[in-house]
């Protein structure tokens, strides 16, 4: 049985050459229940070069997040290997892992010649090289977030449920995606909708926006299809006797993220028009999008990581 109540995550602080990897090492070696997350380790498994671009290095952070996630998950504690030496890194962890974690953090004094001497020493047995004044910016930095961090335990929170504030007299609306959602695909490609008037009909999620017009609120159908396929799309929708308010749609030729179309979608067409009761939808990234970004309550209708 665990000794701790909650999964741990543990965050190594210091610059390179303190003892981070070789305290995490042996901490998985005497700890029960523990794994070691090294984006170091990551970087030189997925790429073969170590100065990757932006896009690769967000890539990376993404790798990094879903292996921390998994294991807290599955309540296995975590020691998080890395310099973490900027106050922003150490925001960013507590923001994504705060709610499926307690998290601690262990901070590596060494001075700074023995420092100097052990990055050299590693290069000499590596070939791993930290150029002088990269080492001199990591000191700096972490003599500096010694003294404006606050490293104290962060006990594990429960997510905080935030809504939107809107305009109590704009008239009131459910907005509801189709692809997944509203429409089955009836074994056609999501990325072509020629033939959508041939969907199935999603039966729960149909009389819930059927009930809801009858209740008097607008529908707003909100969809990454593109707006070519608009007739069939109305004909399908016709056949259902599904009355809404309006029928947004990806414009044609537009192959952006579904989350980025549908935030422009709101922020143009509904924000300030429509007080939003609540959001139904299936595909994750866009889930996310509704609660976390945007801060309205969605109805998450199947699973959605695609």
């Amino acid at each position: 049985m665990s000794k701790y109540k909650n999964p741990q995550l543990l965050i190594l602080v210091g610059p390179p050459g303190s003892g981070k990897s070789t305290f995490a090492k042996y901490h998985l070696r005497t700890e029960e229940n523990w794994f070691r997350v090294n984006r170091d380790d990551l970087r030189s498994m997925q790429f073969s070069q170590e100065n990757l671009s932006e896009d690769e290095e967000a890539l990376l952070t993404k790798m990094v997040d879903s292996v921390i996630i998994s294991l807290l998950n599955n309540k296995v504690n975590v020691v998080v290997d890395a310099t973490h030496t900027r106050k922003e890194f150490l925001n960013q962890y507590i923001s994504k892992f705060n709610h499926l974690a307690d998290i601690s953090f262990k901070l590596f004094e060494v001075e700074t010649e023995e420092l100097k001497q052990r990055v050299i020493q590693r290069h000499q047995e590596t070939g791993k090289f930290i150029p002088p004044n990269v080492l001199k910016r990591f000191i700096e930095q972490y003599e500096n977030i010694k003294n404006t961090f606050d490293f104290s335990m962060r006990p594990k929170v429960r997510p905080e449920n935030i809504i939107r504030t809107q305009d109590p007299s704009l008239p009131k609306a459910i907005i509801c995606d189709l692809d997944g959602t509203l429409a089955l695909l009836n074994g056609r490609s999501p990325f072509d909708a020629s033939k959508c008037d041939q969907d199935l009909p999603n039966i729960p999620v149909v009389n819930m926006v059927k009930n809801y017009y009858q209740l008097g609120y607008k529908i707003l159908l909100v969809s990454g299809r593109e707006d070519v396929y608009q007739p069939q799309t109305e004909k399908w929708l016709a056949r259902l006797n599904i009355s809404y308010t309006e029928l947004i749609m990806r414009k044609a030729g537009d192959y952006r993220k579904d989350a980025i179309i549908k935030r422009e979608i709101f922020e143009t067409f509904i924000d300030g028009k429509y007080f939003v009761e609540l959001v139904l939808d299936d595909r994750n990234q866009v889930v996310d999008l509704w609660r976390n970004d945007l801060q309205l309550p969605c109805f998450q209708v199947f699973y959605g990581d695609f």
